[in-house]
C-alpha cells in the first residue's frame, strides 16, 4: 500500500463564488468596494457611473469607476494579499490587537479578505490602478475575465478544466498617471458589466450609502468626527447621496419625537441604563417589569402559571435568565419615537408626508461607525417586530413605522456578533445575533408599556379628561346664551338653552352609559377568576358521579349513599360559588345595605386560596380597633376590589423569592379603612400618577388597565376612597393599597 500527500487546487469557478454568488446583488457589491476605502483611511470616495444610457441601464460602453484618496496599495501587498484569496493579514492583526488604521485610528471593517472580489459582480473586465503616499510608481492590476463563462466552466465557449492558479492577472508599473503629482489612494475600473442597472437601483444605492457610516451626523443636527464622504455621479451627473429630505428627517427626530432615548447594554450587570428626554433611569434583566413582558416570558417559558400548568419554573432576582449570560456583548442604542395616533395635535402632530417619510427608515445596526447591512432597510424586519405584532401581539411592541434609531457594536466588545460572509447581516449560530435581538426587543417593549404609556397616559389627560373637567361644551353655551340675550336675540337664546338642556340630558345618558360598562366590565374580570374554581369544582363533581356510577354496580346501598352525599356536598359548593358570582351583577350591586368588610374579605380569599397555595404566596389577616370595618355600599362592590387588590399581587409577587411572596391585609375598624399589602416589587414612583387612570397596565399584553380604576370609580359612587398607601401606613415593602371607607363629607 502507497501513500502519498494530496494538495487542494480549487477550480476557478470558486472565484463566482466568492463574488457573484456569495454578494446578494450589486449594490452591495459597490458598498463592499466602498468599506475597502474606508478601511484604506480614504476621506473620500467616487462611483462613477459612465457611458450609460439615459434610464440608467447599461450598454456595451457602460463602465463603472470607483476611486478613493486613501493610503493605495504597497507591491507587497498586491502580491501577498490582494492577489490570495482569503489572505488571513487582516484577521490575524485583529487577533493580536491591531484593530485600528494607522492614519484615521479607524476599526478595520474587512477580514475574511474576499471583499475585493466584489468586482465579479458588477462586471468581467477590471482594472485596478492604485499609488501609495509618496510613491514614484502606480501598479496596475489587469483583470479580463471576458473569455470565460459566468461560471468559469468555458473558456472561448468551449467547456473546460479552469483552475484557479490557471488565472493570470496582469500587473505593471508606470509613471503616475491617474494618481500624478501628490496625489494618492485606488482605482478601480470595471468593464464589460453584469446585472441589471437603471435610475431605480441608482436611487437605492444612493439611499443605500448614504446611511453606510456615522448616524449621529445623518439622523441629528450633531456632527460627528471622523467623515467619511461618498459621492455618486452618472454619466458626469453628480447624483445626491443625502436623502432629498435630510434636513427634514432631522427636524423630525429632534422636534416631533415623543420619546428620544439614549442607552447602553451591560452584560455584566445584566441591565440597561438609559435615559429617556434626558432622565436617567436603570433596569435589570431581572426586574419584575421585564420579567412580565410577554417577550420575556415567550422566550424563558414564563407563561402564566395556572391550575393545569404547575410544572412552570420561575426565576428571581439574582438569577440570570435561562442560567446563562447573553452572549452579545455591551452595546450602545439610540432611539427616537413617534406618535402615529391620529387626531393627535399638538408639537408632535404629524402630517401624512412626514408620516411617509419616517417610514423610509428603521432601526439600524452599526458595527464600528459601519453600517451592517441590510439591517435598517424598510423591508426589513431584523427585530422581527412585524412577526411578532402579526402574532396578536401588537401591543407589546412599536411598529416598525413609528420608532427610528440605531444600535452600536464592536468588534472587540461583540467578538461573538460577526457578520454572515455574503454579507446579509449577522451569523445566527451560537445564540449571540439571537441575544442581541432578544435584548432590543425586551428593552422596546419595556419602554412601549411604561415610558410610552405614560406619555399617551398623559395624552389623555390633557386631551380628554381637561376638556370634560373645564366643562368646554357646557361653557361655549353658556357663553352663546348669554350673548345673544345682550345683543337682544332672545329667539336665539331660547334656541341655544334648547340645545344646552338637550347636551344636559345626552351627558348624564352618556355617564349612566359608561357606569354600565364599568360594571360589565368589573363582572368579566371578576367572572373570569370565580370560573376557576367552580370549573374545578365541576371536574371533582364528575369524577365522584363517575365513581358512583362504578360503586352502585358493585356495592351497596350504604357506599353508594356516601357517594352520593359527597356529590351533593360538592355541587353545594358550586352553588355557592355561582351565588357569589351573581352578587357582582348589576341588579345585585344597587341593592345598597350596611355589611361588615371581614366575611366579604374571607370569601374573596377562599376564591383565591388554591391560586395563592400554588404560587406559594402565604396569606395574613390582621384586625386593628376594636370596631368592626362596615361599608353602606353593596357585596358587589366590595367583592370587585378585593379581587382586584388579590389578582394584581398575585401576579406581581411571582417576579420575587417564594420564600418572601406574602399578602397581609389590615383591617381597622376604627379608622374605617382596609389595607391591602404584598411583598412583591412595589409601585414605580414614574407609575404613580397614572395606576388608577384607565388603560394603564404594567403587566403588558396580559393586562386591561381597567382593574383599579374600576375600583376607585366603584369605590367613589359611595364617597370612599382608594390609593396608595403613604410610607408610614404601609406594612409590606411591596404595593400598599388603602381603601377608605370613611365618608369625605363625615
Amino acid at each position: 500500500m502507497k501513500s502519498e500527500a494530496l494538495s487542494l487546487r480549487p477550480y476557478a469557478r470558486l472565484l463566482t463564488m466568492l463574488g457573484d454568488q456569495l454578494i446578494k446583488n450589486e449594490r452591495i457589491a459597490l458598498i463592499e468596494l466602498i468599506k475597502n476605502a474606508y478601511d484604506a483611511d480614504a476621506d473620500r470616495v467616487e462611483v462613477r457611473f459612465e457611458d450609460f444610457n439615459e434610464d440608467m441601464t447599461r450598454n456595451e460602453r457602460s463602465r463603472i469607476i470607483v476611486r478613493d484618496d486613501g493610503v493605495g496599495m504597497t507591491e507587497d501587498t498586491i502580491r501577498n494579499q490582494w492577489m490570495n484569496p482569503a489572505a488571513p493579514q487582516k484577521y490575524l492583526d485583529k487577533r493580536q490587537g491591531r484593530r485600528k488604521t494607522r492614519a484615521k485610528n479607524r476599526v478595520i471593517q474587512g477580514e475574511k479578505g474576499i471583499g475585493r472580489f466584489a468586482v465579479l459582480k458588477l462586471g468581467k473586465v477590471v482594472t485596478v490602478t492604485t499609488r501609495p503616499p509618496d510613491a514614484e510608481f502606480e501598479t496596475v492590476l489587469a483583470y479580463d475575465f471576458s473569455r470565460f463563462d459566468d461560471d468559469f466552466v468555458s473558456k472561448d465557449g468551449q467547456d473546460k478544466e479552469i483552475f484557479l492558479d490557471e488565472i493570470r492577472v496582469l500587473c505593471s508599473q508606470s509613471r503616475p498617471v491617474k494618481f500624478a503629482g501628490e496625489e494618492q489612494g485606488t482605482l478601480i475600473e470595471i468593464k464589460d458589466l453584469k446585472g441589471v442597472w437603471d435610475d431605480e437601483a441608482i436611487k437605492q444605492l444612493c439611499r443605500d450609502v448614504s446611511n453606510l457610516t456615522d448616524p449621529v451626523s445623518r439622523l441629528t443636527r450633531h456632527t460627528a468626527s471622523n467623515r467619511f464622504e461618498i459621492a455618486i455621479s452618472c454619466n458626469g451627473k453628480d447624483r445626491p447621496v443625502e436623502a432629498e429630505k435630510a434636513e427634514t428627517l432631522k427636524a423630525l427626530i429632534e422636534d416631533k419625537a415623543v420619546l428620544k432615548i439614549q442607552g447602553r447594554f451591560h452584560s455584566k450587570k445584566n441591565a440597561f441604563s438609559f435615559e429617556v428626554n434626558g432622565d436617567e433611569n436603570e433596569i435589570s434583566m431581572t426586574d419584575a417589569k421585564i420579567t412580565g413582558l410577554w417577550v420575556w416570558r415567550q422566550r424563558f417559558n414564563k407563561a402564566r402559571a395556572s391550575v393545569t400548568t404547575p410544572q412552570m419554573t420561575i426565576r428571581f432576582p439574582g438569577q440570570t435568565d435561562g442560567g446563562v449570560r447573553y452572549t452579545c456583548g455591551d452595546f450602545y442604542c439610540r432611539f427616537y419615537v413617534f406618535d402615529f395616533s391620529r387626531g393627535i395635535d399638538g408639537p408632535h402632530a404629524l402630517t401624512q408626508d412626514e408620516r411617509d417619510q419616517l417610514k423610509d427608515h428603521r432601526i439600524y445596526l452599526y458595527r464600528d461607525e459601519v453600517r451592517v447591512y441590510p439591517y435598517g432597510d424598510p423591508d426589513d424586519d431584523w427585530l422581527n417586530i412585524d412577526v411578532t405584532r402579526g402574532t396578536g401581539r401588537a401591543g407589546n411592541f412599536f411598529s416598525n413605522d413609528q420608532i427610528i434609531g440605531w444600535i452600536d457594536i464592536t468588534q472587540e466588545g461583540n467578538p461573538n456578533l460577526r457578520d454572515k460572509t455574503n454579507r446579509e447581516g449577522l451569523i445566527e449560530t451560537g445564540g449571540a445575533a439571537r441575544d442581541l435581538v432578544f435584548l432590543v426587543q425586551t428593552f422596546l417593549s419595556y419602554v412601549k408599556q411604561y415610558p410610552y404609556a405614560r406619555y399617551q397616559q398623559k395624552q389623555r389627560l390633557r386631551s380628554t379628561a381637561q376638556f370634560v373637567r373645564d366643562g368646554v361644551v357646557a361653557q361655549g353655551l353658556a357663553d352663546l346664551k348669554t350673548g345673544l340675550e345682550k345683543s337682544g336675540q332672545k329667539p336665539r337664546s331660547r334656541e341655544v338653552a334648547k340645545i344646552e338642556a338637550d347636551y344636559g340630558r345626552e351627558k348624564a345618558y352618556l355617564s349612566q352609559r359608561a357606569e354600565m360598562t364599568e360594571d360589565l366590565a368589573g363582572v368579566g374580570l371578576s367572572v373570569e377568576m370565580a370560573s376557576h374554581d367552580i370549573m374545578l369544582l365541576m371536574n371533582r363533581a364528575q369524577e365522584i358521579g363517575k365513581r358512583l356510577a362504578r360503586v352502585a354496580r358493585t356495592a351497596g346501598t350504604d357506599d353508594i349513599q356516601e357517594q352520593a352525599d359527597m356529590l351533593v356536598g360538592v355541587l353545594q359548593q358550586i352553588v355557592d360559588g355561582m351565588r357569589d358570582v351573581q352578587s357582582l351583577f348589576k341588579s345585585s350591586r344597587r341593592r345598597r345595605k350596611v355589611l361588615k368588610i371581614e366575611p366579604v374579605l374571607d370569601k374573596i380569599f377562599h376564591i383565591y386560596q388554591n391560586l395563592l397555595e400554588q404560587r406559594t404566596i402565604r396569606y395574613r389577616k390582621t384586625k386593628v380597633g376594636s370596631s368592626p370595618l362596615v361599608a353602606n355600599t353593596t357585596d358587589g362592590v366590595i367583592m370587585q376590589v378585593l379581587i382586584n387588590l388579590f389578582d394584581n399581587a398575585a401576579y406581581w409577587l411571582e417576579a420575587v423569592d417564594p420564600a418572601e411572596r406574602e399578602i397581609r391585609v389590615t383591617v381597622d375598624g376604627d379608622q374605617s379603612e382596609l389595607i391591602f399589602s404584598d411583598s412583591g416589587p412595589g409601585v414605580d414612583l414614574e407609575d404613580l400618577p397614572y395606576i388608577f387612570e384607565p388603560f394603564y397596565s404594567g403587566k403588558g399584553q396580559e393586562g386591561r388597565g381597567l382593574g383599579l380604576y374600576i375600583a376607585r370609580q366603584l369605590l367613589e359612587r359611595y364617597d370612599y376612597r382608594i390609593g396608595v398607601a403613604e410610607d408610614h401606613q404601609k406594612v409590606l415593602p411591596g404595593a400598599n393599597f388603602v381603601v377608605s371607607f370613611m365618608r369625605e363629607d363625615a
